[in-house]
């Protein structure tokens, strides 16, 4: 009954617009003017007496001189985030190369900046006595030593921005510190989600450590000084998702029991850190279990944090304070104003929502922060929860005191911000606050220490305000509460109107918040036991074809009809090209938008047939239906603008006229692996630029297609414009691309067919130059050099390389990794693999569907089988039905050694050393595939050269090689891996045209009338 109550008050509110949300909960706060003068009176106070006793170290001199809002700013952020792992010198030297370039930083010789850097040492004395002193010493030297000093002062500075923001590198060493320390803490041990058991079952050591020292080192000590713990979920299983919940619950929840037994007997707090706001139910999900279950009855030590720049914050308050109330055992709330904010834009960017989850202004956040804050210091809340507040923020502090009095709160800040605010606190106030402060080496700092550098140097930080004496006190202490503005930010642009309005992106559904999840699975229910039927058009006899599941060879699917004959197809089609060229775009538009309709109304019904007869997860057949949707709408636009006649420069007399027509008749040769997005792609642009379409969709995916060309002719599209032809491609192929009234090709497939294709169009005597669009795959390579993150590197190499099963024409083939960081990486790859889930594309929680058909996979398995067992690693795990494979991963020498394209999960590494890469590049430049390449580095340097030395259609640079973006990221190959154009490109429609301009002189009926009326 609880987590019902859940799902109906806290998920509805994960998309709401914020300005009604807001302006609703405005309407319920009233205070009085007097409570508003004793705020800013308090809050001027604190920041006079903040900015007076101020006392600025080297490090928070060197976040103030270079912030975020310069370039030189933004440079040593980047130092901070990557230098301090990478391993090898020749890697680390090229990194800062980059990152600090001398024609740039010239004016800094002579100045007190890098006085500031360096702490008036070695860069001060090369600089002043080679600059100023003696013009005959050799320049180059001078820049030798200048960047060797770099190299090492960097590392030096670094590791000190380290030490202000980390607390100690062990917990041992931490809890030793802080016995001896007259702050309170809660810590925290570094570290972002955990990508195997091994990194999960390591934190939850730490953390059993953590508190078994507290428990020794504080016996006997009062509450408020022992150190609390505070855990990342995420932390603690590499599965951390809502619809991997089942067992994520199944191994998580006792090992939160654990802890909390250990914690109790230590006579600390557990807190549960807030993470990124996909996973906000399932953590409070876990928290409702483990806070319900005898563990925490009447036990106030049990806490958990709320993100206040979620649109959920109030509502997840509320539901914490209700459970709260029912067990009548307290809870520990910590508010803050959230950490993820920039991911969060992106990501529901990247999901085409229509809103987002969090605010997009930073005054709406502290808004939020104060509306949580009355909450939490109401009498409703008084007797049920802790109120913990975290926050550096002057106004926001003086508001809780002035509303808090007398009431039970404690202040708390991150361990290195906000050290002059508090200490002015604790001296007029005598209000002590909690740190919260992490635990980590260097290498696991860096994530944490990126964070907290864009917070402390962003322009709209109150750290960073408040040292800045030039900025007016007034706005310092102005309460957002009155802020009348509107409260959406303009700049960023909401998700539908990313392509400027231009296209909007198709809104779906987060499967990671219930209320859009169980809605989606109650629709995907009802198509369980459907069966679908294909065939084309002809009157002729069929041969009769049973579609199975490949998941399941026992599911049968439906009934296809296959066809031997193009002829009765092919006379329709001649027969209606006029007809269907001379139809306005504009009709053709609207037919278009119909059918767009349609898909989105289908969508759930395509996604189910997506699964069952291509194999595709369900996310995967999400991304081919959105793909097919953006195809649409992309090409639709671009014929709308240039399919009309247009009115070119003409001499007095004359009238010259510039059309766009149709080829005639285009045939489209679709794949399996994209059944939705590549049949529509191709079909819709052919069809909207004037073109009658003759559709021959892979044997293995027909029902999907047919349903497709169903919606077609319900849009309004004639059945004699777009014929469909089923079959077998090794019986209709050579038919097709004969055929002499074909006039262009649009194929995606293997490069030996497109071949066979461009020799038949060739050998046709007496017809017109054909026209053939061709999409061929490749043997796609990635780099990774030593400066790269590994934990992001084997998160894009499992997508890459695994991810539709490696059934991808982009997918990752092959691997260099850098001889610095390859066991690392290859260690945790296979980690990582072992945590994959292979089984029913139908079933949210599985990564890895089947291998589209028997042939395909057991020509993969042949292939595996040609290794020397000693060369590969892969999951032994075993499939009764099916056409499973298990990922694998091949050592190999570099990309010569592989003879061809292996369709499927499986990956060959190859390990590199730095004075290798001329070698690799052109290695892979000579094997004259071109489809996709992936770099991973730090080094912008590096990625440059390599982009401009590799012939290859589409490069990614610290991301996955797939999931191009119709319009933005258009895409195809060159060379053995396609002809182009780009499909989702602003060229690919201009090569389905016909161009016809006519000429009228108009003077030839007795003169030239509108000249002579002049």
């Amino acid at each position: 009954m609880i987590y019902n109550f859940l799902l109906n008050i806290i998920s509805k509110y994960y998309l709401i617009d914020e300005n009604i949300y807001l302006l609703e909960l405005l309407k319920t706060c009233s205070f009085s003017d007097v409570f508003f003068e004793k705020v800013e009176i308090l809050a001027t106070n604190l920041v006079n007496e903040n900015r007076k006793n101020m006392e600025l170290d080297s490090i928070t001199n060197i976040l103030n001189e270079y912030n975020l809002s310069t370039r030189e700013g933004v440079q040593m952020m980047c130092l901070a985030e990557s230098l301090l792992r990478i391993p090898d010198f020749y890697a680390g030297s090229s990194f800062i190369k980059d990152k600090i370039s001398f024609q740039e930083w010239q004016y800094y010789y002579k100045s007190d900046y890098w006085k500031i850097i360096i702490y008036n040492m070695i860069i001060d004395f090369v600089a002043g006595f080679f600059y100023e002193n003696d013009s005959s010493i050799d320049e180059e030297f001078i820049i030798f030593c200048f960047k060797k000093t770099i190299i090492f002062f960097s590392n030096y500075i670094m590791r000190n921005i380290g030490k202000k923001f980390v607390y100690a590198k062990t917990a041992n060493s931490a809890i030793k510190k802080a016995l001896s320390d007259k702050n309170f803490y809660s810590f925290d041990m570094l570290g972002e989600a955990a990508l195997t058991f091994y990194d999960a079952r390591k934190f939850f050591n730490q953390y059993q450590l953590a508190i078994s020292n507290i428990k020794k080192t504080f016996l006997g000590a009062k509450r408020c000084k022992i150190p609390t713990i505070s855990i990342k979920l995420s932390a603690l299983h590499p599965k951390y998702s809502f619809y991997n919940r089942k067992r994520v619950l199944r191994d998580l929840i006792p090992m939160l029991k654990l802890l909390i037994i250990d914690i109790k007997l230590a006579n600390s707090f557990l807190t549960i850190d807030a993470e990124e706001c996909d996973r906000m139910e399932l953590s409070l999900q876990i928290f409702n279990i483990v806070f319900y279950s005898g563990y925490c009855l009447y036990w106030n030590g049990f806490g958990i944090v709320v993100q206040a720049y979620s649109k959920r914050a109030l509502p997840a308050i509320y539901w914490l304070n209700k459970i709260a109330y029912i067990r009548q055992t307290k809870i520990a709330i910590r508010l803050v104003k959230g950490a993820y904010w920039d991911y969060e834009i992106k990501h529901v960017q990247t999901l085409n929502l229509n809103l987002y989850p969090v605010y997009t202004k930073k005054f709406c956040t502290d808004l939020s922060y104060l509306l949580c804050t009355v909450y939490l210091l109401s009498k409703t809340c008084c007797n049920n929860v802790l109120p913990q507040f975290a926050t550096h923020n002057i106004q926001t502090i003086a508001f809780t005191m002035v509303l808090g009095k007398n009431k039970h709160y404690e202040f708390q800040k991150l361990y290195g911000m906000g050290n002059d605010v508090y200490y002015t606190l604790d001296s007029l106030y005598n209000i002590k606050c909690r740190e919260y402060a992490p635990i980590g080496a260097y290498k696991e700092l860096l994530p944490y220490l990126v964070r907290r550098l864009l917070e402390n140097g962003a322009n709209s930080s109150f750290v960073n305000k408040v040292v800045n004496k030039n900025i007016n006190l007034k706005n310092l202490v102005e309460s957002p509460l009155f802020c009348k503005d509107n409260k959406y930010n303009k700049i960023i642009p909401t998700p539908n109107d990313i392509f400027g309005g231009r296209r909007t992106p198709i809104f779906f559904y987060n499967l990671n918040i219930s209320f859009h999840y169980y809605n989606f699975y109650k629709k995907i229910l009802y198509f369980g036991y459907k069966t679908w039927f294909a065939s084309s058009c002809s009157l002729k006899k069929k041969i009769k074809m049973i579609s199975r599941n490949p998941a399941n060879e026992y599911d049968i699917l439906g009934i296809t009809h296959h066809d031997t004959n193009i002829n009765f197809a092919m006379n329709i089609l001649k027969k209606s090209f006029n007809f269907w060229r001379l139809i306005s775009i504009g009709k053709k538009v609207s037919m278009m938008k119909k059918f767009i309709v349609l898909l989105q109304k289908n969508f759930i019904e395509l996604i189910v047939l997506c699964c069952k007869e291509a194999g595709k997860t369900i996310l995967d057949s999400i991304s081919d239906i959105k793909e097919a949707i953006d195809f649409c709408k992309y090409y639709t636009n671009q014929a709308n603008e240039i399919c009309n006649r247009f009115q070119l420069p003409s001499y007095t007399g004359e009238n010259n006229i510039y059309i766009i027509e149709g080829r005639g008749i285009i045939a489209t040769i679709s794949p399996w692996n994209f059944p939705i997005a590549i049949f529509c792609g191709q079909t819709i642009s052919a069809l909207i630029t004037g073109n009658v379409v003759l559709a021959k969709p892979a044997e293995s995916t027909s029902l999907i297609a047919y349903r497709i060309f169903q919606l077609l002719y319900k849009a309004g599209f004639p059945l004699s414009v777009c014929q469909i032809i089923i079959g077998k491609g090794s019986n209709l192929g050579n038919k097709i691309s004969c055929h002499r009234d074909i006039y262009g090709v649009i194929f995606t497939g293997s490069n030996k067919v497109a071949n066979s294709i461009n020799r038949n169009l060739l050998m046709r005597d007496n017809r017109p130059i054909h026209k053939l669009i061709a999409e061929t795959g490749g043997l796609n390579a990635m780099i990774a050099d030593s400066s790269t993150l590994v934990e992001q590197l084997v998160i894009d190499i499992l997508e890459s390389s695994f991810k539709s099963c490696g059934q991808r024409c982009s997918a990752l083939r092959i691997l260099y990794i850098n001889e610095e960081i390859y066991y690392e990486t290859i260690k945790i790859l296979l980690s990582s693999l072992c945590n994959l889930k292979i089984g029913n594309p139908l079933d949210i929680k599985t990564d890895i569907g089947p291998v589209i058909t028997k042939q395909n996979l057991n020509n993969l398995k042949k292939y595996i089988n040609s290794i020397n067992k000693e060369k590969y690693y892969f999951i032994q795990k075993k499939y009764k039905k099916g056409n499973f494979l298990n990922p694998t991963v091949i050592r190999v020498n570099g990309i010569k050694d592989l003879k061809s394209e292996q369709f499927g999960p499986i990956l060959h590494v190859v390990l590199y050393k730095n004075e290798q890469i001329n070698y690799i590049i052109k290695e892979i430049n000579n094997i004259e595939f071109g489809l996709t390449f992936g770099i991973h580095t730090r080094n912008e340097s590096f990625y440059k050269y390599l982009s401009n030395k590799l012939n290859i259609g589409n490069i990614y640079i610290n991301r996955s090689t797939i999931g191009a973006i119709v319009g933005m990221q258009p895409f195809g190959g060159c060379n053995l891996s396609g002809t182009g154009p780009k499909a989702g490109g602003p060229n690919y429609i201009n090569s389905l045209i016909n161009e016809k301009t006519i000429t009228i002189n108009t003077t030839a009926q007795g003169g030239n009338v509108e000249l002579l009326n002049e």
